[in-house]
């Protein structure tokens, strides 16, 4: 009998959020580690109580300390994974709605990938064009009513959360390794524009010391951004780069 293999003759793109979603699973793995353990031992010692007061030899006592104790390190743990999952979330959430804002550019002929996994990190959005190629690096954070993201010199401020020039060094460090990438499976050198997002927050307009090597936006307003730019790149080299991503992508991802 013939071994039956899928009819697919690759694996898909990544979804926007895929990293993430991965990771949120992992930490819902966790809580069932913890959640059923101290479930089973709580079992057990109302069993025993109920034995008890029926007036059966047994002694609830050992299995009532072993729950409080395998219960009160569980939930202790349960607790700590809550925040963890809500941070993941958030991120999972911003980079699908930065997906969203980033859909119209498709009618103007821009190919975009989303969750592009790179060894010990990801690059969230990826986008090729004739006006130039893009990696988009999505910080979402908690924020007040009215979060505003303000400049001070080349470092970010959040609100009254000071962020430094972080972001900035992480998306040149993606913006650098596609440029790399890239380079060495097209043979051709292209700037990658490095770009960090805030999804949610009012961003204050950069200072020019920072627009020619990384642009900080609301996500609503790079469409505009990136169509307001010069061609550079013919669509020949838009697609070559293109097949190079998506097979890197099939490849390793």
């Amino acid at each position: 009998m013939k071994t039956k293999q899928s009819p697919l003759p690759y694996k898909p793109l990544h979804v926007p959020g895929q990293s993430l979603d991965e990771l949120i699973r992992l930490q819902d793995d966790e809580i069932v580690k913890y959640y059923w353990p101290a479930a089973l031992f709580v079992l057990l010692a109302v069993l025993d109580w109920c034995r008890w007061f029926l007036s059966s030899p047994i002694d609830p006592w050992f299995s009532s300390i072993t729950a409080v104790l395998v219960s009160s390190y569980c939930s202790y743990k349960l607790l700590s994974l809550r925040p963890i999952i809500r941070t993941l979330k958030l991120g999972r959430d911003g980079e699908r709605i930065v997906a969203e804002c980033l859909e119209t550019l498709r009618s103007e002929g821009c190919l975009i990938y989303h969750d592009i996994v790179a060894g010990d990190f990801n690059l969230d959005h990826v986008i090729l064009s004739s006006r130039g190629i893009y990696v988009v690096e999505t910080k979402t954070l908690s924020k007040p009513a009215r979060g505003e993201i303000s400049f001070r010199g080349e470092n970010i401020i959040a609100g009254d959360q000071f962020l430094g020039t972080e972001p900035i060094i992480q998306a040149k460090a993606e913006a650098t390794w596609l440029q790399s990438l890239l380079k060495e499976s097209t043979g051709k050198s292209c700037f990658v524009m490095p770009v960090v997002v805030f999804p949610g927050w009012y961003v204050q307009p950069m200072p020019n010391s920072l627009k020619e090597t990384v642009w900080v936006l609301n996500p609503k307003a790079l469409p505009s951004f990136i169509e307001e730019q010069p061609t550079i790149l013919d669509d020949s080299d838009v697609h070559l780069a293109a097949f190079h991503l998506s097979r890197y992508i099939r490849i390793y991802n």
